[in-house]
C-alpha cells in the first residue's frame, strides 16, 4: 500500500508525463482496451479474394465474362481500399 505522499508524488508525475507527451499518454490509456471488429477492414480484403479468384479461373477457362466480371471486382476492391484511406474531412 503506498502511502498519502507517494501517491501525491505519482500523481505529479501523471500530470506532467500527461502534459509532456499528450499523444504517448493517450496510447498507454488505450491499451488493454478491446478492439471492435470492423466490416470496413475485412470487406475489401474479401472483394479482392474474389477477384483474384474469378480472374484465375478466367484464366482457365478462357471465359470473357468471367474476365470481365474479375476486373470489375478489382475496380471495386481498388476503390474500397482508397477510400478506407481517405481523410474524414474529404
Amino acid at each position: 500500500m503506498l502511502s498519502h505522499h507517494d501517491r501525491e508524488q505519482l500523481k505529479k508525475i501523471e500530470e506532467w508525463f500527461e502534459a509532456a507527451e499528450p499523444a504517448l499518454a493517450a496510447s498507454f490509456r488505450r491499451i488493454g482496451t478491446p478492439r471492435r471488429f470492423s466490416i470496413g477492414k475485412v470487406f475489401p480484403i474479401c472483394v479482392d479474394v474474389l477477384a483474384g479468384f474469378l480472374l484465375a479461373l478466367a484464366v482457365i477457362t478462357a471465359n470473357a465474362t468471367l474476365v470481365l466480371t474479375g476486373m470489375l471486382a478489382l475496380v471495386l476492391g481498388v476503390g474500397l481500399h482508397l477510400a478506407r484511406h481517405l481523410p474524414a474531412d474529404a
